[in-house]
């Protein structure tokens, strides 16, 4: 889960391109409202044939729910959705394309016509093209290190970054509640790197950051094309800040909220935050970790140039984020050779953490076993359905002493907390035994944990 720490420099040399499991390639995107528009030779179209309430995955944890199919009418209703969550129904005509938004309203994420529609309207054929992809080359712009104005009352802290790009300077704020810090302070850091990334309470902070910044760059005359660029000289421009130095240790991977509010990170923090936004924006985005160290890579056009790396036909190009001056596509000269791990950015799901305790007893018998089961949702969406079951293995394969199943299914939220007791699970005297308990949701991949063998 977590990388063996972050190698910083103050020195900025850049590499060559190489090919080392990176590769080197400027493609245009269609920027339009949710309307009629014409087709992008330069995009690669997908067609789906769906149902009637079937969703339709789309990219970056957008999707759509068809909601109704209308053959008379010649139209669908469908809903928009992001992480599982709706943000808008329309009405699509047969034989229009449309393009689709983000939350924001901001960015084109992808665009979709409906191409058929079954005479017995309950099936429709949907295609679709995926935006957006990075693919300006953009200067390297070597701006000064951000500058953050501080204003500390008795319950909140207000902060002002300060950064430049293309020599033009921008600015953002925003008010952080002390108690709120303090709660993020409490929580486990033993999760996937995902998880900081996309965490729920995050979101309209991440939102407020992202609008900000797309009103400004707008205001100032930039097009929408480079706003991922702005986004990504603001992250360069905050300082470095060792995890020993804000945290009291090292490897303490930290939510976005806890960057922003230090004003600052190390390369796992800056990386997560950076990765949050674009995320945000709609960009398709993956975690690049080396031993040692964690960039970003950003979802780019076919035609751009620079270092990449190849996942599953998507080309993700690397981005350094934790000092100024890092053009996209440019990997420092000490990892260039380094086999990095990709983690494109998944939508938010569930992650089960298990801890138990517990005790033996016996009556010269039988041993009995009381334990206390905690089981934590570390993940970044509600786990539905939890179920926990608790057995007394022994050491004859497909054998169990006894065991127990929770008698209710609950929810649990993110960061939420169930505890089960359980007393009086039995292992003859004498015999080889151990704890196994195993955790699961009907959206959770399953967790089990288990204690040493002991004898009764």
């Amino acid at each position: 889960m977590f990388s063996s720490g972050c190698i910083y420099n103050e020195t900025q040399d850049v590499s060559e391109n190489r090919d080392t499991g990176m590769h080197s390639s400027i493609d245009e995107t269609l920027d339009s409202e949710l309307s009629g528009l014409s087709s992008d030779s330069n995009s690669v179209n997908y067609t789906q044939t769906l149902k009637t309430t079937q969703v339709l995955e789309i990219d970056n944890g957008y999707s759509i729910k068809i909601l109704e199919i209308n053959k008379q009418s010649e139209n669908i209703r469908v809903s928009f959705r992001k992480d599982g969550n709706e943000y808008n129904t329309r009405i699509l005509v047969l034989n229009k394309k449309y393009n689709v938004k983000d939350t924001n309203g901001e960015n084109v994420i992808y665009s979709i016509s409906v191409a058929k529609i079954a005479d017995n309207s309950f099936t429709v054929d949907i295609s679709y093209t995926i935006y957006p992809a990075i693919f300006l080359e953009t200067g390297k712009y070597e701006g000064k290190n951000n500058e953050i104005d501080v204003r500390i009352n008795s319950d909140n802290i207000n902060r002002i970054y300060r950064w430049e790009y293309d020599n033009t300077e921008f600015s953002v704020e925003y008010k952080y509640d002390t108690e709120s810090y303090d709660l993020y302070s409490q929580r486990i850091r033993n999760r996937d790197f995902s998880h900081f990334v996309n965490d729920p309470y995050d979101d309209d902070l991440i939102s407020m950051i992202t609008e900000q910044i797309t009103g400004l760059a707008e205001e100032k005359g930039y097009s929408r094309e480079e706003i991922p660029y702005i986004v990504m000289a603001f992250v360069q421009s905050l300082p470095y800040v060792s995890d020993s130095v804000s945290a009291g240790y090292d490897e303490y991977p930290r939510f976005p909220f806890e960057t922003l509010y230090h004003g600052g990170g190390d390369c796992e923090d800056s990386s997560i935050l950076l990765a949050s936004l674009l995320y945000d924006m709609g960009y398709g985005v993956a975690l690049v970790e080396f031993p040692g160290h964690m960039g970003i890579g950003v979802k780019g056009a076919e035609a751009l140039e620079g270092s990449y790396y190849n996942y599953s036909g998507v080309r993700y190009y690397y981005l350094e984020t934790t000092n100024t001056g890092w053009e996209v596509g440019v990997v420092p000269n000490e990892y260039i050779n380094l086999e990095a791990t990709v983690q494109p950015l998944p939508k938010p799901y569930p992650q089960l953490m298990v801890i138990f305790s517990g005790n033996a007893r016996g009556n010269g018998y039988v041993t009995y076993a009381d334990l206390e089961i905690a089981v934590t949702n570390v993940g970044s969406a509600t786990a539905e359905d939890v179920v926990i079951y608790t057995t007394i293995e022994s050491k004859t394969e497909n054998m169990i002493w006894d065991e127990l199943r929770t008698d209710t299914d609950s929810d649990l939220d993110v960061d939420e907390t169930v505890v089960y007791t359980v007393t009086g699970l039995s292992v003859p005297e004498g015999e080889s035994y151990r704890v196994g308990i195993w955790a699961l949701g009907a959206n959770a991949e399953t967790e089990y944990v288990y204690s040493d063998w002991a004898v009764a």
